[in-house]
């Protein structure tokens, strides 16, 4: 029987195309990370064919994804187990540091400049890619820069991206107030943001709807295999939003920003549906030792500690 939910999720998954690799990225950063990372590809399956997703489209999906160096793969007799791989691990714990943040880290009104303009034209164009990812914003054709955080490293950052020869670093303070105005706009302009805030603006249209239909729901009336579902769109609709976020301090940020809103509602629904949904995971998963085991207690930290953990 249809129900109000099940209508959610189809439309859901009817509001915009889903990328095979990009679904299952989202599936292994939430659902495995923190449980071994390894998963039987017929699990795979059984998890996403309730969805509309074929065989053969999650058996592509993690082909082109152990190609791309995200996955590894292991085959005991005719079974292939598909495992996240070290690069992938370290894109996941990129990731994971973004997704399930709670909230912005103070700031100290410092800046990490970067300099290129050492760096050839094919090198200038890797780096402000790289960077950009990690959240730096282009002031201008050779200059990259970002709010210092207490977190980064940016010489190990620099050896990293093999850069640290070709960009000169410095730490500045800004101490003029009287040109916030124009630092906003330039930072504005720099990260997109009417872009980012028009991205999380369509996610919260699509998803306050339900954090509505979930308070007037009890447990028993959202089935396990639902809640799995409502995770996994959730995090991935929010994930393609929220990793193109630099997430600036809020001191940086136009008033009301759509992303604080955004957060709020991906950890209050997350928070109402995570019990269900992982017990589902453990249900129909298996691994090359059988069960996956109990998430580790990282998995908890998400969205600032307020999941609870599991009772045995």
């Amino acid at each position: 029987m249809e129900t109000k939910l099940s209508q959610f999720i189809q439309h859901a998954l009817d509001s915009q195309p889903i990328s095979g690799t990009s679904l299952i990225i989202s599936l292994y950063g939430d659902a495995f990370q923190y449980r071994g990372g390894e998963v039987w590809l017929g699990s795979l399956t059984n998890l996403l064919e309730p969805m509309g997703f074929s065989d053969r489209f999650v058996r592509t999906s993690v082909f082109r994804l152990q190609k791309e160096g995200w996955l590894d793969i292991e085959k005991i007799g005719r079974r292939s187990y598909y495992r996240i791989s070290e690069r992938g691990q370290n894109q996941f714990r990129h990731a994971e540091s973004k997704i399930y943040q709670s909230e912005q880290s103070k700031w100290d009104g410092k800046w990490d400049l970067l300099l290129l303009e050492a760096a050839d034209k094919d090198e200038k164009v890797r780096l402000k890619k790289e960077l950009s990812w990690l959240g730096f914003g282009q002031f201008n054709a050779s200059l990259m820069a970002a709010p210092s955080n207490a977190q980064s490293d940016i010489p190990s950052l620099l050896s990293e991206l093999k850069a640290a020869e070709s960009v000169v670093y410095f730490r500045a303070d800004y101490p003029y107030n009287r040109s916030e105005k124009s630092l906003k706009e330039l930072v504005s302009s720099s990260w997109s943001l009417q872009d980012v805030a028009e991205h999380y603006h369509q996610f919260i249209v699509l998803f306050r709807p339900l954090a509505l239909l979930l308070k007037d729901l009890s447990d028993e009336q959202i089935s396990p295999e639902q809640c799995f579902q409502l995770r996994l769109l959730l995090i991935h609709f929010y994930r393609r939003v929220v990793l193109k976020d630099p997430l600036l301090p809020d001191e940086l940020l136009p008033v009301q920003w759509e992303g604080e809103i955004a957060r709020h509602l991906c950890t209050n629904i997350y928070q109402r549906i995570e019990q269900a949904a992982t017990r589902y995971v453990s249900e129909i998963c298996e691994t090359t030792v059988g069960e996956l085991p109990y998430p580790s207690a990282y998995y908890f930290r998400r969205f600032g500690g307020v999941l609870k953990e599991i009772a045995a």
